[in-house]
């Protein structure tokens, strides 16, 4: 039997807490299912789940590369099964690992959106590249779209590098650069552009000189579209356009987009219903605690490029429970609450996957776990 992945939402909570939401419908993601002014209106709720701190998915602590920590969750759904590539971590002493943890990307999958299987036997789909390539000391910030019958990956490359390296940037902060693997079963993958990153990070002075990494792609016409993670000291959101997923075009005069809340953003996910644009995002919020905590919001364009705020500056999700696996409080290093992936629209629902962090370590763990949640709306009949 394939092994699980601490699996899932229960369904008697899910039920509770969702109250007359039917089953979902068999409808691709990809369709364009709602408007954007009726997704920036729809309520998100927790959906429970039966796993620790009510997470969908929590790390295996009997796996050697994913037992701390869950992040980065793509769902990609064909109508009939969920698939769910996410980043495992594990603790290492390897010096040259930036962070103290190794990252790797598994696979797990889905009939229902609510109870997942580790694919693979439980082996990461994708590791570590060869010594010497940008990707040779992990993997991060999967994001996975199907385009004629082929899955395009593109992640966050790590080679070791940081700041105090390349001469920009904080010391510590490691370098990321987007690299491009395809796949026809989600499982075996094939790195293109011979290995080489797709979108190398920019010159000194520029929006992405440590960091491009984390994005968010969608097909507009002929090109492909890309919001991603650019960093130089501080994280904003760039943009980028390309015909085949490899050679891209950095776009707004390579710089940050403007619009958006918060001193600064990361973890962008968008959603175009063929005229409008919403975008989910994180931004940094001070709390009560007198720490801070990375929040997810909601921004509204006309062009993809300039953004206005949305849902009267309201969060998506509200504060965590104090027994919820996402319930990191901001004082303790764990200011990663809710990163969000790539929206599911479905016929009366729309989900979404998220990576949130704890505000405890688990036994045995240096720092307090990320784990993988699910959060849904309704939406309303038409």
């Amino acid at each position: 039997m394939t092994r699980r992945i601490l699996l899932s939402v229960a369904l008697v909570g899910f039920s509770g807490l969702l109250a007359g939401v039917p089953a979902s419908s068999s409808v691709s993601a990809e369709e364009p299912l709602a408007t954007v002014g009726t997704l920036l209106k729809v309520e998100f709720r927790r959906v429970i789940g039966t796993e620790h701190g009510g997470a969908a998915v929590f790390p295996d602590l009997k796996s050697k590369w994913a037992n701390h920590t869950l992040g980065s969750p793509t769902v990609h759904f064909d109508g009939t099964t969920y698939r769910m590539w996410y980043v495992g971590m594990a603790q290492t002493r390897d010096p040259k690992i930036p962070y103290g943890f190794d990252e790797r990307i598994g696979l797990a999958t889905s009939r229902d959106g609510l109870k997942w299987e580790v694919a693979n036997r439980g082996k990461p789909v994708l590791d570590y590249g060869p010594d010497g390539s940008f990707d040779d000391c992990g993997i991060a910030h999967p994001f996975v779209l199907r385009v004629d019958g082929v899955f395009m990956m593109w992640y966050g490359g790590i080679d070791g590098r940081a700041g105090k390296d390349i001469g920009d940037g904080p010391a510590h902060v490691r370098v990321e650069q987007i690299g491009l693997a395809t796949s026809r079963d989600g499982i075996t993958w094939k790195r293109a552009n011979n290995g080489r990153p797709v979108m190398k990070v920019g010159p000194k002075g520029s929006i992405d000189s440590v960091q491009a990494t984390g994005c968010h792609i969608i097909r507009r016409g002929g090109e492909f579209v890309m919001w991603y993670g650019a960093y130089n000291g501080k994280h904003t959101i760039g943009l980028a356009t390309s015909p085949d997923g490899i050679r891209w075009t950095k776009r707004n005069g390579g710089r940050s987009l403007p619009g958006l809340a918060g001193p600064k953003q990361l973890g962008p996910s968008v959603y175009f219903d063929g005229k409008r644009y919403v975008m989910y995002y994180n931004t940094i919020v001070e709390v009560k605690t007198g720490g801070s905590l990375w929040t997810m919001f909601a921004a509204s364009s006309d062009d993809g490029i300039h953004w206005k705020p949305a849902r009267e500056g309201r969060p998506i999700l509200g504060p965590a429970p104090a027994d919820n696996f996402g319930s990191a409080d901001g004082k303790k290093g764990n200011n990663h609450s809710v990163h969000p992936t790539k929206l599911v629209v479905l016929r009366d629902r729309v989900r979404v996957w998220y990576a949130a962090e704890g505000n405890e370590a688990l036994p045995g763990r240096k720092h307090a776990a990320s784990a993988v949640g699910l959060m849904e709306a309704r939406i309303p009949s038409r």
